[in-house]
């Protein structure tokens, strides 16, 4: 064993292997003959544990070693199998919860543009303002998730931003935004606001997940599809 390291405990072997089926993690792979590889790597967190965990088959962790699957991909697989633990939910609900600021925001700019157009169509904001409030209540729900996944630091920036979406929601329905008193430098000023928070909670999260800067994209990419193993190789 390298580095001294400790072999992976019977009964979290079991668990983990229970976990993928007794097949490989990666679902266009599934092999039977398997491994279990750290996601982030032993020499950082010196620990096996569960969340960190995975199986593979020889060849899909020979080729996450090299880099050919990154670590946030292998998140994903561990979150596809079910149980995904803890820091797979942490993933899972940051997700979700950008996507519905994104949904909420989008809904909120509509309606602005409602009530400041030249003839304003009272049905159209009507609409504009009951998506708004279904998007609202869909992004509570979401930020909550997260808060319960995560740590106190991401409690904090989670709600501070999602007092930052309901100023801006209810100012729009209240027909007081935009503030057209307001200078540039005033609504940069509170837009740097939310934007240096969304920051501040992507490298909290990252930081949680063990990943660094570059390893965590701003915005969810859909993880890279294993190449299919070549004709005659033994599994």
């Amino acid at each position: 064993m390298p580095d001294n390291r400790p072999a992976v405990p019977r009964q979290l072997a079991r668990d983990l292997l229970v976990e993928a089926g007794h097949r490989c993690a990666i679902p266009t792979c599934r092999a039977t003959t398997l491994e279990l590889a750290h996601i982030t790597p032993w020499a950082k967190t010196r620990a096996h544990d569960f969340d960190n965990t995975i199986a593979l088959c020889p060849i899909c962790h020979t080729r996450f070693d090299k880099g050919e699957i990154d670590r946030l991909s292998m998140l994903q697989y561990k979150a596809e199998l079910g149980s995904g633990g803890a820091r797979a939910r942490v993933l899972s609900a940051y997700r979700t919860m950008q996507g519905a600021l994104d949904r909420w925001g989008k809904s909120i700019a509509i309606l602005a543009r409602a009530h400041v157009a030249f003839a304003p169509d009272f049905y159209f904001i009507m609409q504009a303002r009951s998506t708004c409030e279904r998007e609202a209540g869909l992004t509570h729900a979401a930020v909550a998730d997260l808060q319960s996944a995560g740590d106190d630091t991401i409690e904090l920036i989670a709600h501070f931003i999602y007092d930052w979406f309901i100023h801006w929601a209810s100012s729009t329905v209240d027909m007081k935004w935009p503030d057209y008193s307001q200078s540039r430098e005033e609504r940069n000023s509170e837009l740097n606001i939310l934007h240096e928070a969304l920051l501040e909670l992507h490298l909290t999260v990252a930081d949680l997940l063990g990943f660094g800067f570059d390893e965590l994209p701003f915005w969810e990419e859909p993880p890279p599809s294993p190449q299919p193993r070549p004709l005659g190789t033994a599994y």
